[in-house]
C-alpha cells in the first residue's frame, strides 16, 4: 500500500547476507514478529481487551544431499510469546464469554520455547518423505491454505476440525508416500501428553500416543496442492491415565479449491466417539478472495468463514462461530489484518446469546 524505497534499501544487505548464507551453507533463516490486539464493546465483559506479541526464529539447514533429489534437513523454531499491557492474552479472550474455542490462536504468553527441532528426509526422488523430532500434532492434518494463525483465520474453529485431538508440540514422527502424482498417504504418531513448553522427554515415557492416517487427493497440478485438495483422516488416541481420558477415535474430512486464481473455497468437518476432543462433531466452511492491487505485486486477502460445533461434554450446548478478516500489505514485509468475530450461543454460557470480538493483527517478516 505504501512504498519507501530508500528505507527498504537500508535493509537489503541483510537479505543479501541471508541468501549468501543459504548458498554457502544450506542454512535458510526467517525472522518474524507478530502482534494481536482484540477488544469488545460489551459492557459486561470482565476484560475489555487482550494484547500479545509473538517473535520467532525458524530455519531449515540442509545437511545431506544439498541440491540433490533426496535432501535431509534439520528444521527448528524458537518462539517467544508474551502479553503486552493486558491482563490476559488473546488466546484466552473468548473464554470470558463462554466460547469454547480460542479467539486468538497462537497468541498466548508461555514465554520462550523451542517449538520445533526435527529431521526431515526426502527419499525416492521426492516420492517418500519422513520427519522425526519435536513437531506439531495439529498442523499436519485437516488444514487448509487459510489455517495459519499468523496469516489466516484467528479463531481455532475455522482453522481445522476440533473433533480431533490437540496435544501440544512434542516428540513424534510421520511419513508421507506419493502413490500416484495425485494420491498421497500421510501417517503419523505423536506423544498424546505433550506440552509445548515442557521437556518433550518428560511425557514420552508414558507411552500414550495419538496416531493418524490421512489420505490426500490432489485433483490438479503439484504447484496447486496447497489449494486444491481433499483430505480424509482416521485417528486413534490411547487412554490418558493421568487425565482420566478414555481411548478415543474418529475421522475428519476437508476439501478446498482455488477458482480462477482468485477465489479460495474450503470446507471441513469431523466426528469422534470419545472424550479426547473438544467437539464430538463439527463443520466449517469459508471463502478467501485475493484482491489485486494496482501498484504492487502482492495481493490483499479477504477471508470469511462460519463454523458449528457440538461439544463432547453433553452439558454444553452447540456453538456457532463466524469470522471476517482483511489482510493487506501495508509496506514491504509488513502486513496488517483487521478482523471481526461473532460467537452465537457460547457453549459454556447458557445465559448468553452472542459475543462480538474485534481484532487487529500485525506481521513483520525479515
Amino acid at each position: 500500500m505504501l512504498e519507501f524505497p530508500k528505507v527498504e534499501s537500508v535493509f537489503q544487505p541483510f537479505f543479501d547476507w541471508k541468501k549468501r548464507l543459504n548458498d554457502r551453507t544450506g542454512l535458510q533463516l526467517q525472522f518474524s514478529y507478530q502482534t494481536l490486539y482484540q477488544t469488545t464493546d460489551d459492557e459486561k465483559a470482565l476484560y475489555s481487551d487482550a494484547f500479545a506479541g509473538r517473535g520467532q526464529i525458524q530455519g531449515a539447514w540442509t545437511l545431506l544431499n544439498r541440491g540433490g533429489e533426496n535432501p535431509g534437513k534439520l528444521t527448528f523454531r524458537l518462539e517467544n510469546r508474551y502479553k503486552i499491557g493486558s491482563e490476559i492474552p488473546p488466546s484466552q479472550f473468548g473464554y470470558q464469554f463462554g466460547s469454547v474455542t480460542p479467539s486468538g490462536t497462537g497468541f498466548s504468553d508461555f514465554g520462550s520455547a523451542l517449538t520445533e527441532l526435527a529431521w526431515r528426509q526426502t527419499l525416492a526422488g521426492g516420492k517418500v518423505k519422513f520427519i522425526i523430532g519435536k513437531i506439531s500434532a495439529i498442523s499436519w492434518y485437516n488444514v487448509h491454505a487459510l489455517s495459519s494463525s499468523m496469516r489466516g483465520f484467528q479463531n481455532t474453529a475455522l482453522q481445522s476440525s476440533l473433533s480431533k485431538p490437540a496435544p501440544g508440540r512434542g516428540i513424534g514422527g510421520g511419513i508421507g508416500v506419493e502413490l500416484t502424482p495425485k494420491f498421497v498417504v500421510v501417517a503419523g504418531i505423536h506423544d498424546a501428553n505433550a506440552k509445548t513448553t515442557d521437556n518433550p522427554f518428560d511425557t514420552i515415557g508414558e507411552s500414550e500416543f495419538y496416531r493418524s492416517v490421512e489420505f490426500r487427493y490432489y485433483p490438479t497440478t503439484p504447484d496447486r496442492w496447497r489449494f486444491d485438495q481433499v483430505r480424509l483422516q482416521f485417528w486413534q488416541q490411547d487412554a490418558l491415565s493421568a487425565k482420566g481420558t478414555p481411548a478415543s477415535q474418529g475421522m475428519t474430512l476437508s476439501a478446498s479449491r482455488l477458482l480462477k486464481d482468485r477465489y479460495f473455497v474450503f470446507g471441513f468437518g469431523g466426528i469422534s466417539d470419545g472424550e479426547a476432543t473438544l467437539f464430538k462433531a463439527d463443520a466449517a466452511a469459508g471463502l478467501g478472495v485475493a484482491i489485486d492491487t494496482r501498484h504492487r505485486a502482492a495481493r490483499d486477502a479477504l477471508g470469511v468463514g462460519l463454523a458449528w460445533g457440538r461439544p463432547s461434554n453433553e452439558r454444553l450446548r452447540e456453538q456457532y462461530t463466524g469470522e471476517v478478516f482483511w489482510r493487506f500489505q501495508l509496506i514491504d514485509r509488513v502486513a496488517l489484518t483487521p478482523s471481526f468475530q461473532y460467537v452465537r450461543n457460547p457453549a459454556a454460557n447458557p445465559d448468553r446469546e452472542d459475543a462480538f470480538i474485534f481484532g487487529l493483527r500485525t506481521r513483520i517478516t525479515f
